[in-house]
């Protein structure tokens, strides 16, 4: 027996009269899997290859406008390529893409990563220390540094087709803890 309700496949339409909730812009989207995810990918300048991008696993933590904290040695080679060249990239992506990662939300955050100005190490370290407690094992070695990424853009991906630029500006102001359990019924949180 056909009904003669039109049927959506994966619509947001609801079966009652409710309005359809609101969906997350890309900058709350973003701001979302950075808060969500808890290591990316960084990619710095290579000094070795001048030009050439070299890419790190990097745990990091957020500050309050979603900047990214990186503990990390002078020793290590991502952190004389920043000491060269502050320009870099931190690709953070979801965990687990039911089984298609180019399904998988993703987002890269480009910018300068820089060493925190004495008078902030307090916070930013409050804050590694708080997402990663183990740290506090090297945290005081004396070639350790806290390096914060000031965002200038951010290219967000949620899909396939649901992709865009969002302005550093849109992403400092976003919101995300509204979303931290998007989609709805997810266990991301």
């Amino acid at each position: 027996m056909a009904s003669s309700t039109p049927r959506n496949h994966g619509g947001t339409a609801t079966a009652s009269n409710q309005p359809a909730a609101p969906e997350p812009s890309f900058s709350e989207r973003a701001r979302t899997w950075c808060i969500l995810g808890r290591i990316g990918s960084l990619s710095t300048v290579s000094r070795r290859q001048p030009g050439f991008p070299f890419g790190s696993v990097m745990p990091y933590g957020l500050d309050a406008q979603g900047r990214p904290i990186f503990l990390i040695s002078t020793m290590a080679m991502h952190t004389q390529n920043l000491q060269a060249d502050s320009r870099a990239s931190l690709l953070v992506t979801q965990a687990d893409g039911d089984g298609d990662p180019l399904g998988a939300s993703r987002v890269t955050l480009v910018g300068n990563a820089l060493t925190i100005p004495q008078p902030e190490i307090a916070e930013a370290r409050r804050l590694y220390l708080e997402r990663y407690a183990n740290s506090k094992h090297w945290v005081d070695f004396e070639d350790f540094s806290f390096y914060r990424m000031d965002v200038v853009d951010v290219y967000y991906v949620g899909g396939f087709g649901v992709m865009g630029w969002v302005k550093a500006s849109d992403y400092d102001q976003a919101q995300p803890t509204r979303w931290l359990t998007w989609p709805p019924g997810s266990s991301n949180t």
